[in-house]
């Protein structure tokens, strides 16, 4: 009798980062390609995702911090191993400082070759390098857990204080092909990240309690407001309080240098004799 079964349709590990992205309405990367995840790059694009190649990972990787800040969803930096990767932590450790949501995703060695000290192309235990600067780094050892990698790197990214998670992918995870069936089931989709600090009642209070007895306060805008895009909220605080406000970079245009409480144009002597300082 003759075994009629249908062979397994594979797929592999590239195909499923771009999956598990797009799944997650993840749909432009920024990098500079090369061994081994130039045909990330190149099937990023084939599948509909828009690639934006730089000649430096440094700059990549500043363009995906702000990417990440402006829309809220994790900016992708795509960097090469070792020397590009080293480029694009630069970037990485200054979004994470920042606040900015990120995923820098590396390929890298050899586990086995790296973690021996042998020698393989480009080493460098890229993992541990990234930790002191990001908020996360993981690794991805089986191509069966690109889905939850992924998932799991976005919604540490978002999720309190935004930061950056740094995913090591090594090439043969990239490269390894498993059951489509198995791959398709094994993506995740975030839902819902842990939602922002909230402050106590408590000091809520407490904060008001001292806005209403500061003879001289001064609001102190920052990114943190503009990144919660809390300009409403912010003008009627200004305007039925009284406050002057002083913007810093980050919050230029949360509202206009011209309006009658703004210090922007006198920040030595708007910050001069105050007695409290609200940051926002």
């Amino acid at each position: 009798m003759t075994d009629q079964t249908t062979p397994s349709t594979l797929t592999d590990g590239f195909h499923l980062v771009i999956e598990a992205l797009k799944l997650n309405n993840i749909s432009t990367m920024f990098g500079v390609v090369g061994i081994p995840i130039t045909d990330l790059a190149r099937l990023s694009q084939a599948e509909g995702m828009r690639f934006i190649s730089f000649r430096h990972e440094q700059p990549a990787g500043y363009a995906a911090a702000i990417s990440g800040y402006l829309t809220k969803t994790p900016g992708v930096c795509l960097t090469t191993s070792a020397p590009g990767f080293l480029n694009g932590l630069v970037a990485a450790a200054n979004a994470n400082t920042n606040g900015f949501p990120m995923i820098l995703i590396s390929g890298s060695s050899n586990r086995a070759i790296v973690d021996l000290q042998q020698g393989d192309y480009e080493e460098l235990d890229q993992m541990n390098a990234a930790k002191p600067f990001v908020k996360a780094a993981y690794r991805i050892d089986r191509s069966e857990d690109i889905g939850t990698g992924v998932a799991r790197a976005i919604r540490t990214a978002v999720s309190g204080r935004p930061g950056v998670v740094y995913l090591d992918l090594p090439a043969a995870v990239l490269s390894a092909t498993v059951d489509a069936q198995v791959g398709q089931a094994s993506l995740v989709k975030v839902v819902d990240a842990t939602a922002p600090q909230r402050p106590t009642d408590e000091a809520i209070e407490r904060a008001a309690s001292l806005l209403a007895t500061a003879k001289r306060p001064l609001i102190l805008l920052g990114k943190g407001a503009a990144y919660a895009q809390a300009d409403i909220a912010i003008r009627d605080l200004v305007e039925k309080t009284g406050i002057p406000f002083l913007p810093m970079s980050m919050a230029k245009g949360l509202l206009p240098d011209g309006h009658p409480l703004s210090a922007a144009s006198a920040r030595s002597l708007g910050s001069g004799p105050i007695d409290l300082i609200a940051e926002i």
